[in-house]
């Protein structure tokens, strides 16, 4: 059986919100104005999937941005 995946749907409702531009400018501030790696999308995804589905992987540990 398929489990609800959590971050899909936020991320989706997120796509849907941003007129498609939620990555670009969830990028732009914690990478150009706050200074992070990262704007930690892949990581929240995976962390609220596996609320509901425990063998979920996301990829988001063999993502390099460097």
């Amino acid at each position: 059986m398929k489990r609800i995946q959590l971050g899909t749907y936020l991320e989706a409702l997120i796509h849907v919100f941003t007129f498609g531009y939620g990555s670009r400018v969830s990028e732009w501030i914690a990478i150009d104005l706050l200074g992070y790696q990262s704007c930690g999308c892949c990581e929240r995804k995976q962390w609220l999937n596996r609320l509901t589905n425990p063998q979920y992987d996301g990829g988001c540990d063999s993502i390099k941005l460097f």
